[in-house]
């Protein structure tokens, strides 16, 4: 079993990859900026970490066999880039194997999209450092739904409220699986140098997810589709005082990201999974599964930073 050292450990892609690790017999290094998330948790070892400093990230990967990385969703966004080659760079020095999820999206070359090419750069600062590094670009999360943004609306107005357009279909897919593919690729050797996009088992309209919705909680939860503006000063309003770049420019990103993606030519959401699960035969969760197994009483030390589109 491996040894491996989670970056973003406490967030939502974090403690799914933490959790799996686990279930999986492996002994992870979970990294953060403080101490006490995974206190007396079993096969856990919490070890502090600041990508600004490169001596920090060099000791958080020391004796590990694999390293996760997730990049911050918001602190800090300006830096996102040299935070991404900073942990690539570490990696490299230690010659261990990386995994990186994107949390996104991302195009085989830049396609003018703000978002979607900035992912694709994040991939390229990564892989500048020279470790032996697999890539998953997972491309819409059903752990999306239980964030402040949409879980409310679903719970007190029963509404699902998000920005696609009616007719768009995504291949949603939960942190849980994704985590189970970057394990998957642990022992991969032919894997090394890929960048796999990944989605879930099935290929869903807005419609269907409120329809999922409906059916787990007995009441008939609507779809609502929100405009991409309305979508972007409701993450602005949540994240304000997260981000470090400003309100308007972070508006503006989001409303060009979401109006890209309901008029692009092609679907950024949807993932050919046949062709995937051939080469890495795991088993995906239903999106009508996967609601069970979700505690939709909110908690207050929830994480909600955006993931995927």
């Amino acid at each position: 079993m491996a040894t491996v050292t989670v970056f973003g450990s406490t967030g939502r892609m974090g403690r799914a990859q933490v959790r799996q690790l686990l279930l999986a017999g492996h002994s992870v290094r979970a990294v953060s900026r403080k101490k006490g998330f995974y206190a007396n948790q079993e096969n856990v070892e919490e070890v502090l970490a600041d990508y600004n400093d490169p001596q920090s990230l060099d000791e958080a990967i020391k004796g590990a066999d694999v390293v996760f990385y997730n990049k911050p969703s918001f602190d800090q966004v300006s830096k996102m880039l040299d935070f991404c080659a900073a942990v690539g760079a570490a990696s490299g020095r230690a010659n261990v194997r990386l995994i990186y999820q994107t949390a996104a999206y991302a195009p085989e070359k830049e396609i003018g999209q703000f978002n979607y090419d900035r992912v694709l750069a994040s991939e390229n600062a990564v892989l500048q450092g020279g470790a032996p590094t697999t890539v998953f670009r997972p491309v819409l999360f059903m752990d999306n739904t239980l964030t402040k943004w949409a879980r409310e609306d679903i719970l007190n107005s029963d509404e699902f409220a998000y920005p696609h357009k009616p007719d768009l279909e995504a291949n949603w897919i939960c942190l849980d699986d994704v985590a189970k593919f970057m394990i998957a690729a642990i022992d991969r050797d032919d894997l090394i140098g890929r960048r796999m996009v990944i989605g879930g088992p099935e290929t869903l309209t807005p419609q269907r997810i409120a329809d999922f919705f409906s059916g787990y909680f007995g009441r008939p939860i609507k779809q609502k589709t929100l405009t991409p503006e309305e979508f972007a000063i409701r993450m602005a309003d949540i994240f304000e005082d997260v981000s470090d770049i400003s309100r308007e420019d972070y508006i503006a990103a989001m409303t060009g990201f979401y109006e890209y993606n309901n008029e692009a030519e092609f679907n950024p959401f949807v993932v050919d999974m046949d062709k995937v699960l051939k080469e890495i035969p795991i088993k995906l969760t239903p999106f009508s599964e996967w609601i069970g197994q979700q505690e939709w009483i909110p908690h207050e030390d929830e994480e909600d930073a955006p993931s995927g589109g």
